[in-house]
């Protein structure tokens, strides 16, 4: 396929809390209010750091009697998903991550390539005094995941159109820029679907499975076992020059990670996975965020310690010597400070130089979920070199999640 997508624009949250989720990601995570818009049925809060945009959307009001038209010159997605009985719950009375929008050279292409493809909103045209957009919004294989499809190659705004900008006296007093861009999403699915959805996203945006780790098999993934539970991972991600099979050193910026339960759909065992299914009106979606940091990680974790995250913490003995102590001190760092801070240290270093100069280690953090339901969470990450996702650190994950999940049953 050619290279017709080329990364995150933005990422679109629903909630019915929007202030909480704004003063999450203003005054917690050092976000800007950029622009807002308010229509009769719904409210939308563009926020961004650095290369990181993250629209915030709160429906108010849906009058299902009175058939509601998008305005010709606004970029809109909702307003159709609202007057769609078969989409409206999608997003109607719950919070949950459901756009993941992407930059794409040419709407049209991508559809001639997939007539098949489910069309939530056809291909359209927005305009205001910075130029022109088009876009479509498109479905995903996975429960009440959308792809909105934006080419922004004659835009010169900083947000979209239909939206007005904040201004000086209207902007919120936010920390630090501590987030640099989308390193990953990772959706929860169910018991045997990841490899269908690789298929689906290969097929549809030209994206290609890569390694996990180097436990990830060809065919079975990176399975991860914790007594009679677990989960299996596949990841794909799009090569700039994906069209030619040429691979490159250059981190790509589009990378899905899809977590599938070990559990079959009719045990009654549950696990994470299952119970993110089941706490998400029953459909597999996006489970965490996960932000690149600007400066490091440690910095940031302790401004939004501060500010007031609350982070998933490991066992300590993750940090004995016997077991991650003496990788963390091979690449430099204190184990006390990554002990205190909560950080997991992994490394894909292939020899104990390569560990020493630091070439290919990756810290990672992740929150509890920000929303009342138990789902969507944010993971917080700096990569060293590393490009993949190192397998202690995703044991251990699971494990965190897992007693959380356990100490509230």
């Amino acid at each position: 396929m050619e290279n017709e997508t080329n990364g995150f624009h933005h990422i679109e949250l629903h909630t019915i809390h929007p202030d909480y989720i704004l003063d999450l990601f203003i005054r917690i995570y050092g976000f800007q209010l950029i622009a807002k818009r308010n229509t009769f049925n719904y409210s939308q809060w563009f926020l961004k750091s650095s290369q990181c945009q993250l629209l915030i959307s709160s429906v108010l009001n849906i009058d299902l009697h009175n058939e509601n038209k998008p305005n010709n010159d606004h970029y809109d997605i909702l307003t159709t998903i609202l007057n769609n009985e078969n989409t409206r719950d999608f997003i109607i009375d719950r919070d949950t991550t459901f756009n993941v929008a992407l930059h794409v050279k040419s709407v049209q292409t991508i559809f001639d390539k997939n007539p098949d493809v489910q069309v939530l909103v056809s291909r359209r045209q927005a305009v205001d005094e910075y130029g022109t957009i088009e876009y479509a919004c498109i479905k995903s294989c996975i429960g009440n995941v959308v792809h909105t499809l934006i080419n922004t190659s004659e835009y010169s705004g900083s947000c979209l159109p239909g939206f007005v900008s904040i201004s000086n006296s209207e902007k919120q007093e936010s920390n630090e820029s501590l987030i640099d861009s989308i390193d990953h999403i990772a959706f929860a699915i169910p018991k045997n679907s990841a490899l269908s959805a690789v298929i689906w996203y290969e097929k549809v945006l030209g994206m290609k499975r890569f390694k996990v780790n180097q436990q990830d098999d060809p065919f079975q993934g990176f399975s991860v076992h914790v007594g009679t539970m677990g989960m299996r991972l596949f990841a794909s991600e799009y090569w700039k020059c994906a069209e030619t099979a040429c691979m490159n050193d250059k981190q790509s910026n589009l990378k899905f990670v899809f977590a599938e339960s070990l559990i079959d759909s009719n045990s009654n065992s549950t696990d994470q996975i299952t119970k993110f299914i089941a706490n998400h009106k029953n459909q597999p979606g996006i489970q965490h965020l996960a932000l690149y940091c600007m400066d490091n990680i440690k910095n940031a974790v302790r401004i939004t310690k501060t500010n007031g995250a609350q982070y998933l913490l490991p066992c300590q003995d993750y940090y004995l010597k016997e077991n991650n102590g003496y990788i963390i001190e091979a690449t430099g760092e204190n184990v006390s400070e990554l002990a205190e801070l909560g950080i997991l240290l992994d490394d894909e270093s292939d020899n104990q130089q390569e560990l020493k100069s630091n070439k290919k280690v990756l810290l990672q953090i992740f929150t509890k979920s920000i929303f009342n339901n138990d789902t969507f969470f944010l993971e917080l990450i700096e990569r060293r070199g590393a490009i993949g996702f190192g397998a202690g650190n995703i044991r251990t994950l699971w494990k965190i999640v897992q007693q959380q999940i356990d100490s509230r049953r």
